[in-house]
This record gives structure tokens, C-alpha cells and sequence, in this order.
């Protein structure tokens, strides 16, 4: 029938019409899922201990005698081995003294005659007092042979310096060391010829024990140093002061903090100071290079991290804390290292799991921790 043919008709075409449209449609996408970044997380450890000042100084020889010729002439002989140590009066060099001990000899003979010309004047002298007491003698002849015996006497004094000054120039041929320390290389070697035109200087000698290290202390910092180690020392507490060496490793004796100068210098605004330490074992040697290590009087509640905890911009100061799964940004205040770890002032107050190396990651970044790794353990792997 017609009507029957044509609804099969229609049929068909509906079917061919869904195909096409099923067909033209497009897949939905699957929705992204963010996977959490691995981080290593520290825990903020809260310190109450106060804080520590650390600052370069220079080692300082305790004293210094610089040992230079003073006489003219040849230096026989050179007596002490380089870098020994040497009692004050040891022997350290001989310079010749065949014509110092000729110039003795002549002011001895000087002396000599000098003397028999003034005991012969005073015998003149002596008569002559004989013969005014009987009026034997003119005024004037007793006061010419007094005179002159005054006169012989003094040039008899003069020979007798000229000796001493003689013997001393000989005694100045034996160099020998004003003070008991380390005797330093030689300036000069033997055959050489010294104090001609001025002191030569011949050698050095350093009493390194004890030994003083020189730094500056910043003037804002100064005044309570001042006033804590005061308080200090009315309760028989020296102030300990301790210096790291080059390679890392704390000398293992502390030291007694002084104060070498009492005005600030203008141009750097910091304060000159010093501090004495012991050194048997002569590890410490004037001219190196040390860090001060002491700590400030105040006592100042603060959070350490490590360093690589903290992240530094041209705004400021931040740390990323791992919270909830995910990094949070906040803004701190450390402006001094305490050993290998930051100290922290402002921001942290304990207890937050700090994100190291999260400088790279941004605020609300899904992170999950590795591993809760101890501050300790951190500081000494950095």
C-alpha cells in the first residue's frame, strides 16, 4: 500500500539522520588531573638561645720586636735556626769586633792619658793652695792652676764616656733578642754589611703566646656588648669568644673579648676591638685570617631553618611551607646565620614543615613531602 511504503520511507530517513548527526559530534575531553610535585619538607625548630655574632678578624703577634743592627759592619754569623723559639738575651747574630775592640782599645789609652794629665794638674793645684796660704803665690797663678786642673778633670770624664760609648759599641756587635718568642728568616745573610747609613733590620721576633685577633664591631651592636659583658665581669664571668679557622674547624680554646678602642670610625661606622686567646701549640700565626664567633647579650626568640629553606627577591625574604598538600608562600625576616641555618625573627613561629629548594614552586601548588627530614640532619649535609 502507498501510505505503508511511504512510513517505511520515513523511517529510514530518521535512522540515516541520527547516524549522521551521532556521527558529527565531537568526544568530550577527559578532565586534567594536577599530580602533586615531590618535595623535601623540614620542620621549623623554635630557638630561645641568643644569637651569634660572627665577624672576620686577623690574627695579631701579642708583641713584636723588630731586631736591627745597631752598629756598622760585617755580620759574621747568624746563631738561631729560623722560625725557633728564642729566650729574651738569646745570642741571634755576631757582627765583627775587631774594629769595635780597636775602637775600645783607643779610648781606653785616651782615658788613659787624659787621666795622668789631670793627676798632674791637681798636684799643681795642691801646691799651689800650699803657697797662697803664705802669700807665695799671686791671685792670679792659684786661680790659672786651679783652673786647669777643673779643666783636665772634665777632659778625663769625657775620655771615660768615650770608653763607655766604645764598650757599648761593642756589645751592640752581639745581637741578641729583646724578648722571648719566635724568631722569623733572616734579612741578610752572612758576610753582608749592616747599619752603615741606619738600623739595618735583620730579623723579626713574634710572641704568638698568647695571641690577639683584631675585628670590628659595628657601632650599632657595640653598646650592648659593652653593657652585657660589664655586667659580665662584676659577676667574674668573662665574655668567651671563639674563632673559626680557614678550614671550617673551631679552635678549641676561647678567648677573652677586649676592648682596644673607644671611638667609632667615621668612615666605617664600626668600632675597633680585640680579643686574647691562648696558643701553646702556636696553631694560630699572626696575619691569618679568622671568623669571630660570640654571642649577642640579648635574648631573642627566633625559628631556624636551613638555608636552602629560604628564598630571597628584591622585595624580600619568603619560605614555601607545605600545607594541606599544597605550598603556601610566606614572607619572613632572617637577617643573621646562625651556623649553617637561618634565623628567623619574623614569619615562623615553630613547627611549620618548611619546603627546601621551593623557590621554583608558586603559591597553592599541589606538592606532596618525600620525607619529614630533621633540621640537624639538613645543616650538616649543607
Amino acid at each position: 500500500m502507498p501510505s505503508s511504503r511511504f512510513l517505511r520511507i520515513a523511517i529510514v530517513a530518521v535512522f540515516a539522520l541520527f547516524s549522521v548527526l551521532s556521527g558529527c559530534e565531537k568526544p568530550q575531553p577527559a578532565a586534567i588531573i594536577e599530580q602533586p610535585i615531590r618535595v623535601d619538607v623540614v620542620t621549623a625548630v623554635r630557638s630561645s638561645k641568643a644569637p651569634t655574632t660572627v665577624l672576620t678578624g686577623r690574627l695579631e703577634a701579642y708583641r713584636t720586636a723588630e731586631i736591627r743592627a745597631r752598629v756598622a759592619g760585617i755580620v759574621e754569623k747568624r746563631t738561631y735556626t729560623e722560625g725557633s723559639e728564642v729566650k729574651a738575651g738569646a745570642l741571634l747574630f755576631l757582627i765583627d769586633p775587631a774594629p769595635l775592640k780597636a775602637s775600645l782599645a783607643a779610648a781606653e789609652a785616651e782615658l788613659a792619658q787624659a787621666g795622668a794629665t789631670a793627676d798632674a794638674a791637681s798636684d799643681v793645684a795642691q801646691r799651689s793652695r800650699q803657697l797662697r796660704d803664705y802669700d807665695s803665690i799671686s791671685v792670679q797663678q792659684y786661680r790659672k792652676d786651679l783652673f786647669l786642673e777643673k779643666q783636665l778633670r772634665a777632659a778625663e770624664q769625657l775620655a771615660a764616656a768615650k770608653v763607655r760609648s766604645a764598650r757599648l759599641q761593642l756589645d751592640y756587635a752581639s745581637v741578641t733578642s729583646p724578648i722571648t718568642g719566635r724568631a722569623r728568616r733572616a734579612m741578610i745573610t752572612e758576610g753582608a754589611m749592616v747599619g752603615q747609613d741606619e738600623g739595618t733590620k735583620l730579623t723579626t721576633v713574634e710572641q704568638i703566646d698568647p695571641i690577639y685577633v683584631n675585628f670590628s664591631q659595628p657601632a650599632t651592636e657595640f653598646l650592648a656588648l659593652r653593657k652585657a659583658t660589664v655586667t659580665q665581669e662584676k659577676n667574674s664571668e668573662p665574655m668567651p669568644v671563639n674563632v673559626r679557622l680557614g678550614d671550617g674547624s673551631l679552635y678549641g680554646t676561647p678567648g677573652k673579648l677586649l676592648f682596644s678602642d673607644t671611638a667609632v670610625d667615621p668612615q666605617t661606622d664600626t668600632v675597633a676591638m680585640r680579643a686574647l686567646f691562648s696558643n701553646p701549640d702556636h696553631l694560630l700565626l699572626p696575619g691569618m685570617y679568622v671568623q669571630v664567633e660570640f654571642q649577642r647579650p640579648e635574648a631573642q626568640t627566633a625559628v631556624l631553618i636551613p638555608q636552602h629553606g629560604l628564598t630571597r627577591t628584591r622585595t624580600g625574604a619568603f619560605v614555601m611551607l607545605e600545607v594541606n598538600g599544597h605550598a603556601r608562600q610566606v614572607a619572613v625576616t632572617a637577617d643573621t646565620l646562625e651556623g649553617k641555618q637561618w634565623r628567623v625573627t619574623s614569619g615562623l613561629t615553630g613547627g611549620e614543615r618548611v619546603i627546601l629548594d621551593g623557590g621554583a614552586l608558586s603559591d597553592g601548588q599541589a606538592v606532596q613531602a618525600k620525607s619529614l627530614t630533621s633540621n640537624s640532619s639538613v645543616a650538616e649535609r649543607q
